[in-house]
């Protein structure tokens, strides 16, 4: 029988309280709340890392550059140097850990944010001018994005996915390119229809709630609209297609196939949780891939069509997802770090 497993991790400090420790504006009382969480495990100064990747990976360019991770590192270094309160290890202990942040986070404003086609930055008197055409908001694996769009459009970006955007939109057309998956809270704007453009579909809507997955390399191209109305256009013009509130749609070869949405749990991976509702064991194992971007090779074993429902924090890790599935089923991985690599038998 299907069992339901749920692994939360718990005593994390609220998010809010963390944003202030990663923006330095946290009060004694919350710096020493998040002090304590991260002494209770190694694993929760991974998770602060990772909490920090997102808030910046989350600012358009502008808020990238107001952001500058270098000067906020300098600014960082000085104050800890000023703590003369502190004993000597508990100042290594809070510089070793800044000092890790920012080091991801110059490697997430280098990577992160790609500019395109004439989209460069001149510095001249400390002002920084723009230029813009396009950005390209990219999401490693292991992470999850939110920004809002020119226009007030909420996108949350899954892992391994991309979004191309402009840096305004002009009259007419609100038009962004996806690879991936993302959620979309779309400002209405009953004169400017919202246009995403995927590898096999175009979804237009002038203002809705809806969740698209639609990665390069995966065949199936998959739809969940939560609010208002869309229109569905594969990029061939073969078809069309409207959809209603609480409906899902999952176009492969040509054909449209419908159902209702059933659990919401899904939408989750916008919080951090990966979410399997009654999925074929196969299934599972090929999102692992794609979120934790690995090599995972399998045998032709006999439960893989068996399925599965349960919830796991993405920070915990693909071989926490494995061990939980040890429980049921019988079987051995061997993970090769150097080769990215899970073998599965």
């Amino acid at each position: 029988m299907e069992k339901e497993h749920t692994y939360m991790a718990v005593g994390e400090p609220e998010s809010s309280v963390i944003l202030k420790y990663i923006r330095g504006t946290a009060s004694e009382e919350e710096k020493a709340e998040v002090d304590l969480w991260l002494k209770k495990h190694p694993d929760n100064e991974e998770a602060l890392l990772q909490i920090a990747r997102i808030y910046y990976a989350c600012r358009t360019q502008e808020r990238i550059v107001s952001r500058d991770p270098l000067r906020a590192y300098w600014k960082v270094d000085k104050k800890l140097k000023s703590q003369s309160h502190l004993k000597e290890s508990q100042k290594k202990d809070h510089y070793a850990i800044f000092h890790r942040i920012v080091i991801e986070l110059l490697k997430v404003a280098a990577i992160v944010l790609i500019l395109l086609g004439g989209n460069f930055l001149l510095q001249k008197d400390d002002q920084m001018e723009s230029f813009p055409s396009f950005q390209t908001l990219y999401v490693p694996a292991g992470q999850r994005a939110e920004l809002v769009l020119p226009d007030s459009t909420k996108v949350w970006l899954n892992a391994n996915s991309k979004l191309v955007y402009p840096t305004s939109f002009k009259e007419g057309i609100r038009q962004v390119e996806l690879d991936g998956e993302a959620y979309f809270d779309v400002k209405h704007n009953g004169d400017n229809p919202f246009v995403v453009r995927t590898k096999s579909m175009n979804v237009t809507v002038l203002g809705t709630e809806f969740n698209v997955s639609a990665y390069s390399g995966i065949e199936e191209f998959n739809i969940a609209l939560l609010r208002g109305s869309v229109e569905l256009n594969s990029s061939d013009r073969s078809g069309k297609y409207r959809m209603k509130a609480g409906e899902q749609i999952f176009y492969r070869e040509g054909k449209y196939v419908s159902a209702q949405i059933g659990n919401m749990d899904y939408f989750k991976w916008k919080e951090g949780v990966l979410s399997f509702n009654n999925q074929p064991i196969h299934v599972i194992i090929d999102k692992l891939r794609l979120y934790y971007d690995i090599r995972i090779e399998v045998a032709d074993l006999p439960f893989l069509e068996e399925r599965y429902s349960g919830k796991f924090r993405v920070k915990e890790g693909v071989e926490q997802v494995l061990k939980v599935l040890q429980l049921e089923h019988k079987f051995t991985y061997v993970k090769d770090n150097e080769l990215n690599l899970i073998t599965i038998k």
